[in-house]
């Protein structure tokens, strides 16, 4: 069995994800860093489902905060509604050697990050 080690600690790739997803996600409006985290603000649209009682056209916004930090050697991604509450929709856990490849492995962790708001808001239609 090989293992092939990541070329890129976790630590440095925290920044590398974040600063590509905030470059490359339409509705990113703002990030925030502190000593190992990366905070991207991404602007989402959505409406009810017109099957729960929703009107067409009745577009309302949602903030987002990808928070992206290390944890046990892991890439962590916390998906949280930015809101009074600050609710948190849950996490994922990454190697980072998955992140190696920029694109694909924002790409993987945007796939989370809309999966887990689907999931919270599953009788919404969401722009994202």
């Amino acid at each position: 069995m090989r293992i092939i080690a990541s070329s890129i600690p976790a630590s440095k790739q925290v920044g590398r994800i974040g600063k590509y997803i905030y470059k490359h996600t339409e509705g990113a409006f703002k990030t925030t860093t502190s000593a190992n985290t990366y905070d991207v603000y991404i602007t989402l649209l959505y409406q009810l489902k017109p099957e729960y009682g929703g009107v067409v056209n009745d577009v309302q916004e949602m903030t987002i905060n990808v928070s992206i930090t290390t944890y046990q050697n892991k890439i962590r991604v916390n998906t949280i509604e930015v809101d009074p509450k600050s609710r948190t929709l849950g996490f994922d856990l990454f190697k980072p050697e998955l992140m190696d490849d920029l694109v694909l492995g924002s790409q993987i962790v945007l796939d989370k990050v809309r999966k887990r708001i689907q999931k919270a808001y599953a009788q919404y239609d969401i722009l994202f």
